[in-house]
Parts: C-alpha cells; sequence; structure tokens
C-alpha cells in the first residue's frame, strides 16, 4: 500500500478530494445535540383518583397496576409512587429493548385492566421517559402596551401556534397565559325563592285539607253538644244517627289529607318526569341516536370499501383497512384511525373520478374524539338511564295516580253516606225507643270518632311534612342533573343526507352549540304548572372567570408568558433552537412591540460547546505545527504533518456520519482529543522520513522505506489506543450511552490517522521532500548529549528512578481518592438560575410580595438584562410535563436570569451570582443560584444523597426514615433533609360501626358514596366556544358544604319496614354510627417491585463531595439498629457513581489486556510487553498529579483521560523497544543500543507528546464556561503524558535493562523489503568506535 501510494501519487489525490467533499457534506448534515441519544428505559403510567388517600390509592391503584404491568416481557424493576389523589407507576426495561414495542404492550395491558379500577379513577396516562422531556428552549413572551390578558390571548392565538409549526418541533408548552372559564355557581337564595314558590302552591291546597278537617272537628263538637242537650230528649237512634255523621265526617276528612299530600307527591314527580323529558325531547330534537347510526354505518361502508380495495389491488392498495375505524367506539379508542380516516377521505375526495360526495367529506372533516365521545356517551349512556329514569317514574306516577283515584273514589262514598245519615236523622229519632240505652251507645260512638279524628290529624300532620320535604327543585340541581343538561343542550352534529325533489343531497347539522354566556343563562331546566319555566340563572350565578390570580409568572417585573419548547425524538436539538430563535426574530419583526426572549435555550449551550471545543482543536492544531516547526525546522514536513490534522478529522466526520452519531459534547470531545493524537503517526513517519531522506537516500525511496520501517510500531500502536476504547461495547446504561460515541470517534479519528500516515504522508513526503537540504539542530544535539549522561547513570543505578516513581504513585493513589467522586463534573454557563423557597406557612400573598422583592433585588443588580421568574405550580411541568402539582403551590419560585452581552465571561457571571445571593439575604426566603449548564440534567440523572429504606409496615418505615434523616443532621455537607413526608395532611379517620351501621341498614360503601358525593363541589360540564375561544363551563355547588365542624351532623337517609309491614324513610345522623379520629396520614407510599419504601434525600452543599460523605453516612449506618426484614440502599448519584467505577474499573482491566496482547504479538514476546506497560503507572502517577495541582475531581470524565493514557502513552514504549531490538538484531550492545534509541527517538517521541499536551492545554486553560466539561479530561491527559513521556525515556530503558537481557533473536526467511535502507546499527557501531579512538 505504501509503494503504490508513492507509485500512484494521483489516485491518493482523487482520494483526498472525494473525501474531503463528502466530509464537508456529511458535516452539514449531521445532527446536532447537547448529549449523545440516552436510551433511557423507562415508562411510567399515572392515574389519577381524585379525593382518595395515599392508601386508598396504593390498595385500589397502585397493586393492580403493578401486578398487570410487572409481568410484561421486558420489565426488570416496577417502582412506584401512591399519593393523595393519584398513582404513579414506573417501569425499568432490560437495556435494548424496543421502546415502541413495549408502549403497545403497556397500553394493551393497561386498557385490560382499566376496567377493574375505581370508577372515579381517571385513565391512566402513559408516558416515555427521555432525554426529551427536557425542554430545548424556554422563552418569555412580553408585548408593550399589553394587558396580561391580552398578552395571553396573543401568545396562545398567534405566538404558541407559530413555534408548533416549526419543524422539529413536538409540542410547545405555556406557563402564565390567563384562561378564562364560566362558571355556573348554585346561588342557595336564588333555589329557596323558587321552593318558596312550589311550597306556596303546596301549602295551598294543604290548607284545603286542613279547612276540611277543621270543620269535621267542629261537627264532633257540635254532635257532642247537641247529645248532652238531647240526652233526655231524644231516642237512641239519634244517638246513632250523629255517630254515624261524625264517623261519615272524619272518614271524608281523613281522605281529603291523604289526597292533598298524594297531590304534591304527584307534582313533584311530574316535575322530574318534565326535565328528564326535556332533556330527552333535545336529544331526540338533534337527531343524537340517528347520527350515531349514520356515523357507524359510514365507518363501516369505508372500511369495508378499503377491504374491498385491499383484497383487489394488493400492496398498491391506497388505503390500509386495518387503520380505519369500525365504528364509532373504535374511533373514540384509537385517535390514529379516526386521523387516518379523514386523511383516506381527503385523498380519496381528490382523486380522478372520485365517487364521494363532497358534503360527506365536509362532515368527516369536522369530527374530532371530542365531539365523538360526546356522541358516544348520550347514546350509550345518557339516553338508555334517561330511558330507565323515565320508565321508573311512569310508574310512580302511575301509582300515585291510582291511589288519588281510589281516595277520590272514597271520598265519594263517605260523602253519600255523611248525606243519607244527615236526612235520616229526624225520621230514626222517631223509630227508636229504648233511649238511654241508645245514648250509652252513642257516646261509644263518640268516643270511636274522637279517636278516629286523631288519627287523621296525626297522618295529616305527616303528609304536611312529607309534601313539603317534597316541595322543592333540589333534585334536578345536583352536579351530575345539571352538568347533563348543559351537556345534552350544548349540542351539534351533522345527522345525516336529506334529498330534495330534484334528488339533490342536502347535509342535515342538527343542534348548535351555545356560543355566548347569556345563552347559557336563559337555558331551560324544567317547566312546573302554575309557577311556569325554571331558567338556570333562575337557580344560579353564572359569570366569566379567570386563573389570574392562581399563578405568577414575570418578565423584567411585569406579568408576562412563559414559553417551553420540546423537539422531537428524531430532531437535532440545534435544529429545532435555530429555527425557533429564527421564528423569534419573524414574529417580532411582524408584530412592533413584540418582546420574545430565550431565556434557557439548549441550542446556545452546544454552540458554546462547539465554539470552545472547535477553538481548542484549532489552537492545538496551530500549537502542534508549531512544535513540528521547531523541532524539525523545515517548513514542508510540518505542512504535511499540517494536512493531516483536518483531513483525518474530515475522515473521521465521514465515518461518523454513516455510523449515525450525531455532533454533541461526548463525540467533539473525541475530536478535540483526537487532534492531539492524530498527528503522532504522521509525526513519526514523516520523522523517518526526514531523517532517511537526510542521510542520503532520495525522496521517494526515503518515502517507502521510511514508512514501512516504522509502520508495524504506529500498527501497534494505533491498536493499543484503539484496544482501550473497544470494551465500550460492553459496558450498558448510561456509561454506555455516554462513553460510546466518544470512544467511537476517537477510534474512527485514529483509524484515519493511520490510513492517512501510510498513505498521504509518504505520497506528500516523496513530492515536497525532494529538494530537502541537511540542517543542523545545535540546541537539540546537546540536549541528546545531556539526556544521554542521566540514561548513562539511570542504567548504571536502577533503583533511584524506580523507587521515585513507585513513591509518587502511591503518594497520588491515596491523596485523590480522599478528594471524593463525581459522576459529571459541573458546567457552568452564561445564563443563570435562582430558586427562592419561602417559609413555611406562607400565605399567597406574601410570598408572591416576597417574590416580587427577589425579582426587584436581582434587576437591580449590574450586567442583569433580563429576569423572568414562574411559581412552582407552573415549573412542576418541566420536564415533559411529568410532575403532579398542586395549583397552590406558591411555596417556591424559579427565576431565570439573563446577563448583558458584557457580562458573559465566567468571572462576570459569578459575580452576579455572588451579588445575587448577597442583595437577597435581608428577604425572608432561602433563595438557591447556579449558573449550572447540568440543571434539568441533574434531576434526571439524580444528585445528592438519597437513602432508600425497604420494608411492609408504613409506620416503622416513618420512624427509620425520621431516625435516618437524625444521623444525617450530625454529618457535615448536608442540608434539606427530607423524607418526602412533611407535606403529609393531618388525617381524620372516621370509624364506623359497622354493626349499627347495618342495623340502619347503611354500608361502609353507602356512607363513603354520599360523603365522597358532598365533598365534590365542582364538575366541569362542557366546554363552550365563545368568540372563537374555547371556554369550559364549571359548575360548583356549595350551597351544603360538608366541614370538620358539621361532618357528624351529617344527615343519611333509610329506608325500613315498620310494624305494619309499610316502608318508611328514617333520617339518622352520622353521630349515630361514627367517631372521628385525628393523626397525621402519609405524603405518598413508595414500592419498589412489589415491596414498601420510604427515601430519604439530601442536598450537598457546596464545597462537599457526595461520595465522600456517603462513606460517613455508611460508617454511621453499620452502628444503627435496623428492625428485622427492613435494608438501607444508597440510590441516587451514590449508586450511578459506583455502577460507573464498577463499570470504569472493568474496562480498564480489559483495556489493559488488550493492550498487552496486542504488544505480544508485536514483540514475539510474552515478557517484553511489561517493558511498557510500566509506563502506565507512570501516566497514571502524571494524571493524578496535575488533579491534585489543579484540585480537579475524579469523575467520569477524568476516568475517560485515564482511559486514553493507558492506550496513549505505551505508543512511545513501543516506538521505543522496537527501535532497540532493531539495533541489536543489527549488533549492538543492549546499554548501546538503549541510549542510540533514546537519543534517535527522543525528537519524535516528544514531538507526538508535546502535540497532544498543547492541544490538551488549550482546554485546560479556556476561560469559555463550556469547556468545563471536558477539562478534567484534558487536565489527565496533559499532565498524565508530560510526566509518562519524561519518564518513559529513562523508566523504559532501565525495564528493558532489567527484563529483556538475552539476545534477541530473529526468524530468517528473507526480507526483501528494506534491501536499499541504511544498516543504521552499523552506522552508530562505527560511530563509537570514532568516538571511542578520540
Amino acid at each position: 500500500m505504501i509503494k503504490y501510494s508513492v507509485k500512484k501519487p494521483f489516485t491518493i489525490l482523487v482520494a483526498v478530494i472525494i473525501v474531503l467533499v463528502i466530509g464537508f457534506v456529511s458535516l452539514t448534515g449531521m445532527k446536532t445535540d447537547l448529549l449523545p441519544d440516552m436510551s433511557m428505559p423507562y415508562m411510567v403510567v399515572i392515574t389519577t383518583y381524585p379525593g382518595a388517600s395515599p392508601e386508598k390509592v396504593e390498595e385500589s391503584v397502585t397493586k393492580p397496576l403493578e401486578s398487570a404491568l410487572g409481568t410484561i416481557n421486558g420489565v426488570e424493576n416496577v417502582t412506584s409512587s401512591s399519593a393523595e389523589n393519584y398513582s404513579m407507576v414506573m417501569l425499568e426495561f432490560a437495556e435494548d429493548t424496543s421502546m415502541d414495542s413495549s408502549m403497545v404492550k403497556v397500553s394493551s395491558a393497561v386498557n385490560q385492566m382499566e376496567s377493574s379500577l375505581p370508577d372515579t379513577c381517571g385513565t391512566p396516562n402513559i408516558m416515555e421517559i427521555g432525554m426529551d422531556m427536557m425542554a430545548t428552549m424556554y422563552a418569555s413572551v412580553s408585548y408593550e402596551g399589553k394587558d396580561i390578558y391580552e398578552l395571553s390571548e396573543f401568545a396562545r392565538d398567534e405566538v404558541v401556534p407559530y413555534f408548533e409549526r416549526q419543524s422539529g418541533v413536538a409540542s410547545v408548552s405555556d406557563l402564565g397565559i390567563v384562561e378564562k372559564t364560566i362558571e355556573v355557581r348554585l346561588n342557595q337564595e336564588k333555589i329557596d325563592q323558587i321552593n318558596e314558590k312550589i311550597l306556596v302552591l303546596t301549602n295551598d291546597k294543604l290548607a284545603d285539607a286542613q279547612t276540611e278537617l277543621t270543620d269535621a272537628e267542629q261537627s264532633l263538637a257540635d254532635a257532642k253538644a247537641q247529645i248532652n242537650k238531647q240526652e233526655q230528649e231524644l231516642s237512641s237512634q239519634q244517638n246513632a244517627t250523629s255517630s254515624e255523621l261524625a264517623d261519615a265526617t272524619l272518614k271524608l276528612n281523613e281522605a281529603v289529607a291523604s289526597r292533598a299530600a298524594y297531590e304534591s307527591q304527584l307534582n313533584s314527580l311530574k316535575a322530574s318526569k318534565s326535565a328528564l323529558e326535556g332533556e330527552q325531547k333535545a336529544y331526540k330534537k338533534n337527531k343524537i341516536e340517528s347520527t350515531y347510526n349514520s356515523l357507524n354505518e359510514m365507518f363501516a361502508q369505508m372500511k369495508a370499501a378499503a377491504e374491498a380495495m385491499q383484497a383487489q389491488m394488493q400492496e398498491y392498495s391506497p388505503l390500509d383497512a386495518a387503520s380505519m375505524p369500525a365504528n364509532v367506539k373504535d374511533a373514540i379508542d384509537h385517535p390514529s384511525k379516526l386521523k387516518y380516516f379523514k386523511t383516506a377521505l381527503e385523498t380519496l375526495s381528490s382523486m380522478p373520478n372520485s365517487q364521494l360526495d363532497a358534503d360527506m367529506v365536509s362532515q368527516a372533516k369536522e369530527l374530532d374524539k371530542k365531539k365523538l365521545v360526546q356522541l358516544y356517551d348520550i347514546v350509550n349512556v345518557r339516553m338508555p338511564q334517561i330511558e330507565t329514569e323515565l320508565a321508573n317514574l311512569e310508574v310512580e306516577i302511575k301509582v300515585a295516580e291510582e291511589v288519588l283515584k281510589q281516595v277520590g273514589s272514597q271520598m265519594t262514598t263517605i260523602d253519600d253516606a255523611y248525606k243519607q245519615a244527615e236526612e235520616g236523622k229526624i225520621s230514626a229519632a222517631a223509630g227508636f225507643g229504648s233511649g238511654s240505652a241508645q245514648i250509652a251507645a252513642a257516646k261509644t260512638a263518640m268516643e270511636d270518632a274522637q279517636e278516629e279524628l286523631e288519627n287523621a290529624n296525626k297522618t295529616y300532620q305527616d303528609s304536611v311534612t312529607e309534601a313539603r320535604k317534597n316541595a322543592n327543585i333540589n333534585q334536578m340541581l345536583t352536579l351530575e342533573a345539571l352538568s347533563g343538561m348543559i351537556y345534552a343542550q350544548n349540542f351539534s352534529m351533522p345527522a345525516g343526507y336529506l334529498d330534495d325533489k330534484d334528488d339533490k343531497q342536502w347535509l342535515l347539522k342538527v343542534g348548535e352549540n351555545y356560543t355566548s354566556a347569556d345563552e347559557l343563562e336563559s337555558m331551560v331546566l324544567c317547566e312546573i304548572d302554575d309557577i311556569g319555566d325554571i331558567h338556570l340563572n333562575d337557580v344560579a350565578d353564572i359569570t366569566i372567570i379567570d386563573n389570574a390570580g392562581e399563578s405568577y409568572a414575570k418578565v423584567n417585573g411585569d406579568p408576562g408568558v412563559i414559553l417551553s419548547v420540546f423537539k422531537g425524538s428524531t430532531a437535532g436539538t440545534s435544529d429545532v433552537s435555530k429555527d425557533c430563535l429564527n421564528a423569534i426574530d419573524e414574529l417580532q419583526e411582524e408584530y412592533p412591540g413584540l418582546n420574545i426572549t430565550p431565556l434557557v435555550n439548549q441550542g446556545e449551550y452546544i454552540s458554546m460547546i462547539i465554539e470552545s471545543i472547535v477553538s481548542s482543536m484549532i489552537i492545538g492544531a496551530l500549537l502542534a505545527i508549531i512544535i513540528l516547526a521547531v523541532f524539525l525546522l523545515d517548513v514542508r514536513p510540518t505542512l504535511v504533518v499540517a494536512f493531516s490534522i483536518p483531513f483525518s478529522v474530515l475522515t473521521a466526520i465521514v465515518i461518523m456520519y454513516f455510523a449515525g452519531i450525531s455532533i454533541n459534547m461526548m463525540s467533539l470531545s473525541g475530536l478535540s482529543l483526537a487532534v492531539g493524537m492524530l498527528v503522532d503517526n504522521s509525526i513519526v513517519v514523516i520523522e523517518n522520513i526526514y531523517r532517511l531522506r537526510y542521510r542520503g537516500l532520495d525522496a521517494p525511496r526515503s518515502a517507502v522505506q521510511g514508512a514501512k520501517q516504522v509502520a508495524g510500531a504506529i500498527i501497534a500502536s494505533t491498536l493499543t489506543t484503539i484496544c482501550v476504547f473497544f470494551p465500550m461495547v460492553f459496558t450498558t446504561g448510561m456509561v454506555r450511552d455516554l462513553m460510546l460515541p466518544f470512544a467511537l470517534t476517537i477510534t474512527f479519528a485514529l483509524t484515519a490517522s493511520l490510513a492517512v500516515a501510510l498513505t498521504v504522508v509518504p505520497t506528500m513526503g516523496s513530492a515536497m521532500l525532494k529538494k530537502a537540504t541537511p540542517r543542523s539542530h545545535r540546541i537539540f544535539d546537546r540536549v541528546q548529549d545531556f539526556y544521554a549522561v542521566i540514561l548513562r547513570f539511570c542504567l548504571r543505578f536502577k533503583a533511584a528512578p524506580l523507587g521515585i516513581s513507585v513513591a509518587l504513585l502511591v503518594f497520588c493513589v491515596v491523596t485523590v481518592m480522599k478528594m471524593g467522586i463525581v459522576l459529571i463534573p459541573d458546567m457552568g454557563s452564561e445564563q443563570i438560575s435562582v430558586t427562592v423557597t419561602m417559609p413555611e406557612d406562607t400565605d399567597k400573598d406574601t410570598a408572591y410580595q416576597k417574590a416580587d422583592e427577589v425579582m426587584e433585588a436581582v434587576l437591580e443588580i449590574e450586567g442583569v438584562a433580563y429576569v423572568g421568574v414562574m411559581d412552582g405550580s407552573s415549573s412542576a411541568g418541566l420536564i415533559g410535563g411529568m410532575g403532579v402539582s398542586s395549583s397552590d403551590n406558591y411555596s417556591s419560585f424559579s427565576y431565570f436570569v439573563l446577563p448583558e452581552e458584557d457580562y458573559s465571561s465566567k468571572d462576570e457571571v459569578e459575580t452576579i451570582c455572588n451579588t445575587i445571593e448577597t442583595n437577597t439575604k435581608e428577604i425572608e426566603c432561602e433563595t438557591a443560584v447556579s449558573n449550572s449548564m447540568m440543571g434539568e440534567m441533574d434531576e434526571m440523572l439524580g444528585s445528592g444523597l438519597l437513602l432508600e429504606i425497604h420494608g411492609s409496615d408504613l409506620d416503622v418505615l416513618k420512624t427509620v426514615s425520621e431516625d435516618v434523616m437524625g444521623l444525617l443532621e450530625n454529618v457535615d455537607g448536608f442540608t434539606n433533609i427530607s423524607n418526602g413526608q412533611e407535606e403529609a395532611d393531618e388525617e381524620i379517620h372516621l370509624n364506623i360501626d359497622k354493626d349499627e351501621s347495618m342495623r340502619l341498614g347503611l354500608t361502609g360503601a353507602q356512607i363513603y358514596s354520599e360523603i365522597s358525593d358532598r365533598l365534590t363541589t365542582d364538575k366541569t360540564a362542557v366546554t363552550m366556544t365563545v368568540d372563537e375561544k374555547d371556554l369550559d363551563v364549571k359548575i360548583i355547588n356549595e350551597t351544603n358544604l360538608l366541614t370538620r365542624e358539621n361532618l357528624m351532623d351529617m344527615e343519611f337517609e333509610t329506608q325500613k319496614q315498620d310494624e305494619d309491614g309499610k316502608t318508611v324513610t328514617e333520617i339518622h345522623k352520622l353521630s349515630e354510627f361514627a367517631v372521628l379520629d385525628y393523626g397525621n396520614s402519609v405524603a405518598s407510599i413508595s414500592r419498589a417491585n412489589g415491596e414498601r419504601q420510604i427515601s430519604v434525600s439530601a442536598e450537598t452543599e457546596d464545597g462537599y463531595n457526595t461520595t465522600l460523605l456517603s462513606r460517613e453516612v455508611e460508617d454511621l449506618l453499620k452502628e444503627y439498629d435496623l428492625p428485622e426484614g427492613y435494608r438501607i440502599e444508597f440510590g441516587g448519584e451514590t449508586s450511578n457513581t459506583t455502577d460507573m467505577l464498577n463499570q470504569m474499573g472493568k474496562l480498564l482491566l480489559l483495556g489493559f489486556l488488550l493492550i498487552y496482547l496486542v504488544m505480544v504479538a508485536q514483540f514475539q514476546s510474552l515478557l517484553s510487553p511489561f517493558i511498557v506497560i510500566f509506563t502506565v503507572p507512570l501516566a497514571f502517577t502524571g494524571g493524578l498529579l496535575a488533579m491534585l495541582f489543579t484540585g480537579e475531581q475524579m469523575s467520569l470524565i477524568t476516568l475517560m483521560g485515564f482511559l486514553v493514557l493507558m492506550g496513549t502513552v505505551v505508543n512511545n514504549g513501543i516506538v521505543f523497544v522496537d527501535y532497540t531490538n532493531q539495533l541489536r538484531i543489527g549488533g549492538m550492545e543492549r546499554h548501546d543500543a538503549l541510549i542510540a534509541t533514546g537519543k534517535t527517538r527522543m525528537r519524535p517521541i516528544l514531538m507526538t507528546a508535546f502535540t497532544t499536551i498543547l492541544a490538551m492545554l488549550a482546554m485546560v486553560f479556556s476561560t469559555n464556561t463550556a469547556s468545563e466539561l471536558g477539562r478534567g479530561m484534558a487536565i489527565v491527559v496533559a499532565g498524565g503524558l508530560f510526566y509518562a513521556t519524561f519518564m518513559t525515556m529513562f523508566i523504559v530503558p532501565v525495564m528493558y535493562d532489567i527484563l529483556y537481557r538475552k539476545e534477541v533473536k530473529v526468524v530468517d526467511v528473507g526480507d526483501d523489503s528494506m534491501d536499499d535502507a541504511p544498516d543504521d546499527a552499523a552506522e552508530f557501531i562505527e560511530q563509537l568506535n570514532r568516538d571511542g579512538l578520540e
């Protein structure tokens, strides 16, 4: 290959041009991101359960979900959190699991068991956890001259849709936008007025009955008086007649009272029937059922047509029947099918000779999931429910009417008897004798009549109570009833098509949505005889309200809107960021006065990092060129090596492009490091060609033989470096995601540099060194001579260099281990975040006032250009909306601070941070300031200390967690120690006497249901479109609020059988069968693989290391007496760091083994590689010394630096040993060969080392905040390589002298590749002889 390259230079030129062109094309087409694509095999299932306690959520929701989801293929761990009102189950899948396939399986499992969840549970929401949950950009929106209402409307209607239309944008969340709602609040005074009118009507009828009953009493009294007066005169017949008359009168009056009661009950039943018939009439008038059936028919016909077309055209069919909904229910359950259906209709309608009716296509376009769900619920739920209720009411009304008829019939009979008794009173008196006996009988009859009269009075009073109890409209003013009526009336849906006499089809739209609050106010609820229509505004106050006071979002002290932009999973962060910035410019240009300012921009981070790394690469390349020029004193070989740098980088980029590696921090860091390393091979080759050229060989032969002479050594050295990174394929999780792009990038770059060194460099060397003339380098010659003297001393006294190097290594290891370990070092940025936490028990107004004070304090600081702030409830959804937040969370506030352009350096940003802390000290709140680029990354990866306590009993877990918190408080360096239970509510436990409640006819479920209904005070009925804006209609019923004070007075109705077998209604108070206990509930219940746990977390203060503090905590936990069956494990940052160390340790060992095997193959010896391997701990010593000198902590990045060192430092040792063996084969004595090798290879060794070191120093001393991530690796590589290079010049010869005393043998098989190369050994022997003679 080398000979071919020199012979065919134009072939190499063509290859170079092709690579350059493809390289630039690949570079422009590569995706740019902040970090590599990190596979996070996690899914979260969130299920709301309003009003449920954590224990209830765990038992009814979390456990069933865990059982259903834990058996899905690929699930490794199941963790969950059961809190008040919601359940969250997190699934961790095995590596390389297809998350798309897993999403389908999880969705299927959730759908299958959804029916077994409590009825009040919401639909489980499934979310896949990923890095895309971090917003690409946060931007504040303000508009000069607009108030918050106008700004909210503008942002919602113009800004948000404009951002969502940008390429790669998945979604845009808005924070601070004021939303309006139509509130329907039931008014007790209005309801009482209506009920009073109904009661008056009822009382009028009862008054008539009362009059008749009073008349009966008077008649009885008169009868008694007449008996007493005529006792001596009248016969027994008169007495009997009077008794008969009184009895008839009493019965008549009793019947009158009963009739009044039954008439009142009948009116109440008819009012309920009227309300339901009104709702049913609205549905029938709007042809709801017909619309539903026509839609089902349309879906079925389209699916059948698609199946027929698919059967006929096979794979060429434009329609996929499987993607078509079979009916309305299928379209609701699978929104993607509905979307495909609408798209298919549009596609078919646009085809030539389409038979589809344009009206049908138009009707389909108006369909959406919301309308279909509304239609489905009405047809399949509400209408059957109305039918059932009407049927029941019809029976009850008929019974009531029949009873009234019977009562009327009885009254007629009694009335006739009364008249007959009245008419026969005189004649009966004349026909009887024995007056005294008859008077006695009359008295007895009068007593019986008196008793019957008292019973009639009692019956009347009961009838009055029942009638007045039912004389109201309360039963139709429940949340469910009102919501159903509003839902039914606010309806509009295409019903189908009508034909006219001309056979023209007309699309029939049924119903009309409400378009204003006035229309809603005039909605008729029911019609009552003698009163008229009852409208919604007769019983409720309808107002339009907003949520302006529920959230806090300001920009530079004024109310504002903050947008968070999330990118799609396949989009590049940098591309999305650029598109959003362009969109901002376009919007601001179109709307003068509009100001959109990016508060956080990942694209800016990426630009900073790219600029930092690219500048480091350029500086490193320039420094490498300078080093070459200094050592070679010739510009021509310097240009050869200089060209190899960009060409190798572009070659690596081409490979990266086809390997699917994006431009990110890790891949660019790999390229930056490779800049110093990829010239090593070219330096070794060009230096050897240069040396042979000055030895008298012509340029082409010098190029071929110079490259061949070192080819084996540079191939072996490149392989050793690649071998360090090859084990990355065996890593897992986060370490693999972060390090594999870094490793592959370096591998690609080194492979490219090797190919360049063995092809392009010889070709260019043969062309550019034709007219080279020898040049002396006196200073360097003196350095070589001085080195030879020191090396001879070291070879004589071997213990000195070895002892010093070992002692330094032990000292460095011990010292660095005391410094602690972090996962990823912090990265500074120009954007500052401030988190403000308010004291406990701070009310909303005070919290907002203090937040304003913090805003003012920050704005006063010199260099601050922009400040945006939001409260905790708004910022809870920053990571993809995953948080479940409270609407009243004003205990914390998040500030985004942007410095002015002139204050963007690292020191100036830190000065602003310190000033913010100083200016806010006097404000009564906690302020945490950070300019870390890792803000949201810390939330995703975990930071600080996390202890997970596992066990079964919640009380024991809580006690242990409190004990652990006490232990942590004794460890300096931890703050904000929490077990997550501080926010637990005070709990009222209602203990029900089950036996007593069952005696009364009440079950625990009934009691719970009625209390739950009373506690539910609001319900969203429907969404109305008013002035082209969607407004929720929210019904609020606080007319009979349940409080802690009146809870035990809550009344329950029960139905029981009395002694006569009649069903009677009884009222019982809660206090009759229940008592209250007070205590504290748990804020949440966490579980891991079915086992309960409580986590204790703590933040690490600045200046402390979590790993070091964890060691102290571990010692304290060993002394803690943990209850049996309970255990404590480290999680979070400590767990991630431990996993990282284990994996990196395996990488180092495996890499070490592979390096050794490569050198065994190179040296054809099992012992010789140990000569070179001893340079590895020397490099580690240098890296550790550099860390101690700079104060850099051990991290994933510094460990990567040690990996790089292990593969790099052996390169010079390989070249050294290989050349020594060549000289010894040529006949030189061992010591002389070592000294000659040292002097000869000093220049390429120093050149390769210094080019890499200087490239790293450009990153070490960079003042750019974005260079902080790679600084640790650069420090380790630069320090280690610097130390190891000089030690290699002495330790490798010493180890060679110790381990390689035997004679070097070579197998003679004939070798014609080096026939015309000068005999280096012979020349050195001749030089030694000359020196001896002199």
